[in-house]
């Protein structure tokens, strides 16, 4: 039952991180637009602050439960 709670979970957070992203990224999109053209650097901080969102948490999560 925890393994499904888990999973129930982790999914809902998944989703829940992605929609944070988009609205993040809102605010911070044009800063790092108008910082570098470069679509690898646009990229690479979406990246990170995708992984802020979501795999910090996770982490955390994981030490937590483990």
């Amino acid at each position: 039952m925890f393994t499904f709670i888990s999973v129930v979970l982790g999914i809902i957070w998944a989703l829940i991180s992605l929609v944070l992203l988009f609205k993040v990224w809102d605010k911070i999109g044009p800063a790092v637009l108008s910082m570098s053209n470069n679509h690898i650097v646009q990229v690479a901080a979406m990246v990170i602050v995708y992984a802020v969102i979501f795999y910090i948490p996770v982490r955390i999560w994981c030490w937590l439960w483990s």
